[in-house]
């Protein structure tokens, strides 16, 4: 936000250091019910950092576990509260304070077009704002050159029986496949002895993220099958760290990319068809990979740019 508005006095209140402070069955039960002292460190924690004077705008980031109380004090200290969240709101992550206190920001803004009706039976159609899931310009970017990718794909985030699946068959295809993330054990286990499966570890976070993406061939931006997802974050960081982007076609995904620009796919057995046929041809890897960074770089899709469009909207 700083970059984006480099004049404005910014202040961060960071509601992770009173969380990450409890106890993990506190931080469960938050997660799950929005209740507890996780919640209520939370909600202490906001309330003793605020600014004593009004200030012009206030941005509540995923606010899911901030009191009502909480979210009326905000109110009266800002000209313009501002609601941001990149995850679903009523299909999962649903907050009860939320809610109840929806009504209060100025402008609420999504990135889930599949909760839009939902939310415009609880607010009016002109304080919604949908924007594209977002990267960040000074940290997904290449970091290695072309010629020295690794010859695989590479997955990053959360197991799930379908991504299983995936990497199973690409595996089964004869492809290199790179994975971190939480759940995965127990799939490196089962393909213990496969030279072609490389597990990275649970945490893969920041700078290491961004090389791991770099370094491959091709990133999976694949999609969660929890709830209706058409897009995620994987699919502009992926292009963005120089890498060639392998996403299952949706209605989202085709608007924002060219079949030139990215690897489409409908079913595993054809993303690993599609996969083979560009890794034995580097010169139509590398035309790919910088047709869909090129791409990236020329839309609005950064965090600056986010935050500049949403303040440009209140104001």
């Amino acid at each position: 936000m700083v970059r984006a508005w480099p004049n404005w006095n910014w202040g961060l209140i960071d509601t992770d250091a009173p969380f990450v402070a409890t106890r993990r069955i506190w931080r469960s039960l938050a997660f799950r019910t929005r209740f507890g002292p996780a919640v209520t460190a939370i909600n202490r924690h906001v309330l003793q950092n605020l600014p004593a004077a009004p200030v012009e705008l206030i941005w509540v980031d995923k606010g899911v576990c901030l009191w009502p109380e909480t979210i009326r004090r905000l109110r009266r200290l800002a000209k313009r509260l501002i609601y941001y969240t990149p995850d679903t709101s009523f299909l999962h992550n649903q907050s009860r304070f939320f809610n109840r206190t929806i009504d209060l920001y100025d402008l609420v803004v999504t990135t889930k077009s599949q909760e839009v009706a939902t939310f415009q039976r609880l607010i009016p159609p002109e304080r919604l704002l949908l924007v594209t899931q977002t990267y960040d310009r000074l940290l997904h970017y290449p970091r290695c050159s072309f010629a020295d990718k690794r010859p695989e794909a590479v997955l990053i985030g959360l197991c799930e029986p379908s991504r299983e699946e995936c990497v199973a068959t690409l595996l089964d295809g004869g492809i290199a496949v790179r994975v971190a993330g939480h759940g995965w054990q127990r799939f490196v286990r089962r393909h213990q002895g496969n030279r072609l499966l490389c597990y990275e570890g649970v945490g893969v976070f920041g700078e290491r993220y961004s090389q791991l993406l770099s370094a491959a061939s091709v990133g999976l931006g694949l999609l969660t099958h929890r709830f209706l997802e058409l897009h995620t974050t994987r699919t502009l960081e992926i292009p963005a760290c120089g890498t060639v982007l392998a996403t299952p076609r949706t209605p989202e995904t085709v608007e924002m990319f060219g079949a030139h620009e990215a690897l489409f796919f409908d079913t595993y057995s054809e993303l690993s068809r599609r996969i083979a046929t560009v890794l034995s041809d580097p010169r139509q890897l590398q035309t790919l990979a910088e047709a869909g960074r090129e791409r990236v770089l020329a839309q609005p899709w950064d965090n600056d740019s986010l935050v500049s469009q949403i303040v440009q909207r209140v104001r």
